[in-house]
């Protein structure tokens, strides 16, 4: 019985490795939509303002969130609490070239908010430890930048991992590749991984190469953090770029793309056609979000977009029940029980979630995967986890 439950040897869960497919530019024109809720917006930018590459949209409260910058030079066309939309123009002889800004000689505190003020997060960046692992996995099946990342943007990772370790002072540094790549680094020492998910989740990689889990003094980033901390150091401008996979049925591909760039410019960019039925999903297929407007603009943080044919794969249910089955209990790497957790968070008892250890959840999204009653297992736990996140934040 846990045979049929045992999905690690899944073809369809091995992680894309071994490719040498390197990176195309995104699209230039269209229009740019930035994602701006919870930021506070610049006062210069209005509607019909002009904008141009690396100035300022807006802040973001929170010391640790990178602040907003224009990727382009353009006009704003709207503004609202959630957008704001630019029309991307031709660049002129006469436009303003922002100032290269030199992060070198800062250190500590200074540095992080140095790259907060140049658009990086910098939440995973301010902890110091002794070890640092580079994750240089796909992160899920599909994913297919890794690599391609490793073999032509050298320099950029270089660049990046230098800067992360004067901020984390890692003295040991490792990293991750998956097995049957053979490469060696200057300076870093080796670890092989399986490559079938979930083994590229950060917690996992930690736990394989340490054999601990959770162990201190060991921090782990990724190899799509350590670009967009290469990239500001290259440019000397603002993190205004990101790197994704877009694949469909016809087409696989990787882009370097613009913060803003819009799902279907993407996609007409890319010649990837959506049927009536299918589904968008922005992120990787196990752990990304559907969405419902082609229009919506990715952010920094993108990793994929993925077009799910329609009838591929029997559409969740909100209103199904669980049975008991067990099935996402079996292969939850976290060794938690989702399919009461979704329970609880689907009657609100985030309380109960909170005891149940929901903070442990990777979001790998094997346990919605499994489901034969086809539940949003993984969109009710993340519900609970932001609801218990706006409670804590009420009561600090």
């Amino acid at each position: 019985m846990t045979s049929r439950f045992h999905i690690m040897h899944d073809p369809r869960f091995r992680l894309v490795h071994q490719v040498t497919q390197r990176f195309s530019d995104g699209p230039d024109g269209g229009q740019i939509r930035l994602a701006r809720a919870g930021f506070t917006l610049d006062p210069a930018i209005k509607k019909k303002a002009e904008v141009y590459p690396a100035m300022l949209i807006a802040t973001h409260p929170a010391p640790d969130t990178g602040n907003l910058y224009s990727p382009v030079r353009g006009v704003v066309s709207d503004v609202s609490e959630r957008y704001v939309d630019i029309d991307v123009k031709p660049a002129q002889p006469d436009d303003p070239v922002m100032p290269v800004v030199d992060l070198s000689s800062l250190e500590g505190d200074a540095l992080l908010e140095g790259l907060k003020n140049m658009g990086v997060d910098t939440r995973s960046l301010s902890q110091s430890v002794d070890t640092l692992i580079i994750n240089a996995l796909n992160p899920e099946p599909g994913i297919m930048w890794a690599e391609p990342m490793l073999a032509t943007h050298v320099r950029n990772l270089k660049l990046g991992l230098e800067l992360h370790q004067r901020i984390s002072k890692a003295h040991k540094v490792i990293i991750a590749l998956p097995k049957g790549m053979n490469a060696a680094y200057e300076g870093l020492e080796v670890a092989h991984i399986e490559p079938e998910y979930p083994n590229s989740l950060d917690p996992l990689v930690i736990k394989a190469i340490t054999g601990k889990e959770n162990p201190p003094g060991v921090g782990i980033v990724g190899l799509h953090a350590l670009w967009g901390l290469g990239r500001v150091m290259v440019t000397g401008q603002p993190l205004t770029e990101t790197v994704v996979t877009v694949a469909s049925c016809c087409h696989t591909g990787n882009y370097i793309i613009k913060d803003g760039t819009r799902v279907c410019d993407l996609f007409e960019h890319a010649n990837v056609t959506v049927e009536k039925g299918d589904t968008v999903v922005v992120g990787g297929p196990l752990r990304g979000q559907s969405i419902s407007l082609l229009a919506r603009g990715l952010d920094k943080h993108t990793t994929g977009v993925f077009v799910v044919e329609a009838d591929s794969i029997p559409p969740l249910d909100g209103d199904s029940q669980c049975v008991n089955c067990g099935a996402c209990a079996l292969v939850c790497p976290a060794r938690l029980a989702p399919d009461m957790l979704s329970r609880y968070a689907e009657f609100a008892k985030y309380d109960r979630c909170r005891a149940g250890h929901i903070e442990a959840c990777m979001e790998c999204g094997l346990c919605g995967y499994v489901c034969i009653a086809r539940r949003p297992v993984l969109q009710y736990i993340r519900l609970a986890k932001h609801k218990l996140a706006l409670e804590d934040n009420r009561l600090a």
